[in-house]
């Protein structure tokens, strides 16, 4: 059965087909869907979507088909396969805590409690502390010791800067006051001149 041409004319009224989202007249809607249900899309029965015919083998595939992990061979519905390959493959890669190496989730516990074990010199203790305790062991017994270590440094500096500072200030001072003291005795000296010079003047004009 041929389906009724789409018109143009924008003065004719227009429906929007659900399967192929094209404006059709509405007199011409109901041929037309059905025609496009029957031969161009078809609802997904997994999601719900409307997927072109031939594409529905690929959009299951690619959407709704089950995974099989290719590390532990397990077969994992297609909406777990992302946690599976994070979270719950015996097989993913996981690195030791203690030398980084990569091991299967599986082996890695068995490792790391191998691993663990092993010793790292701690040269403030003088003695060999086990990896598994370092960490606390740094910060139970060298945290305090290591910030006071750096508030004392902190306090060093300080005190360097603030010396520095009072070593600039005090010729500075002490230029500025000898300038002031020999501005007033320059001062008093030309004001004595100046009164002894007054005094001639007056005595000799009473001489006169």
């Amino acid at each position: 059965m041929a389906v009724a041409a789409d018109s143009a004319d924008p003065a004719v009224a227009t429906s929007t087909c659900a399967h192929c989202n094209r404006e059709i007249p509405s007199p011409n809607i109901t041929l037309h869907s059905a025609h496009c249900a029957r031969n161009l899309h078809v609802k997904c029965e997994h999601c719900g979507d409307m997927v072109p015919r031939k594409h529905m083998d690929r959009h299951y595939d690619d959407n709704h088909a089950p995974v099989n992990c290719p590390r532990c061979e397990q077969t994992v519905e297609h909406e777990l396969w992302d946690l599976h390959k994070r979270l719950q493959c015996p097989q993913r890669m996981l690195a030791c805590q203690y030398c980084k190496f990569e091991l299967p989730a599986d082996d890695i516990f068995e490792h790391q409690d191998v691993c663990g074990n092993r010793t790292k010199y701690c040269q403030p203790c003088n003695k060999d502390i086990r990896l598994r305790e370092w960490i606390g062991h740094e910060l139970l017994l060298h945290s305090k010791t290591n910030a006071a270590a750096e508030s004392s440094s902190d306090r060093s500096m300080l005190e360097k800067e603030e010396g520095g500072r009072h070593k600039q200030v005090r010729p500075a001072f002490g230029l500025k006051h000898k300038q002031l003291l020999l501005t007033i005795a320059i001062t008093g000296l030309a004001v004595l001149i100046g009164s002894i010079l007054f005094q001639r003047r007056i005595g000799s004009s009473e001489a006169q």
